[in-house]
């Protein structure tokens, strides 16, 4: 009489092929997560990057007022004029971008509601240097080893807009 049913190894082996599936589907969900992220701030900072490009043109000023002190992590991809002494980074008025969505940056509302808590413990947010123009995510998007900070990872030389 032949028995019929599954053995203890073709049971074995499946099961670990099932585990080798689910860890590749995992790893592949969490890469593309990660550069969803990255791609989500890339488009804010170039959406951002032309709304104060046309409020310069048109005022004569960036869309900022509010001073961000808090740029330690940034460090690295700063460029030369950004580190300068004189070189300020401002908190984007994003009340003056009209008709922009986001998808980070939520903290400017916590600014803009609680004016007297310190700017500088808000990290969702963009900023602006007052010399290059340059908008940089305070919390910065990680992907793999790299956390994103803005549109490139390390310091390199940007004209002014």
């Amino acid at each position: 009489m032949k028995d019929k049913g599954i053995t203890l190894i073709s049971l074995v082996i499946t099961i670990i092929v099932m585990l080798i599936l689910s860890a590749t589907v995992t790893v592949n969900v969490k890469q593309g997560t990660e550069i969803g992220d990255v791609s989500e701030l890339k488009t804010d900072i170039t959406n951002l990057k032309k709304k104060v490009e046309n409020f310069y043109k048109e005022y004569g000023e960036i869309p900022a007022e509010i001073e961000y002190t808090n740029i330690s992590k940034l460090s690295n991809v700063l460029n030369t004029t950004e580190k300068e002494s004189d070189s300020i980074f401002y908190v984007i008025d994003l009340q003056a971008m009209k008709g922009i969505s986001l998808n980070y940056g939520r903290d400017y509302e916590n600014i803009k509601n609680n004016p007297t808590h310190p700017v500088s413990d808000y990290e969702d947010l963009y900023i602006i240097n007052n010399k290059t123009h340059n908008i940089f995510y305070v919390a910065g998007v990680r992907s793999s080893d790299t956390i994103y900070y803005t549109t490139y990872t390390e310091a390199e030389e940007v004209p002014n807009i």
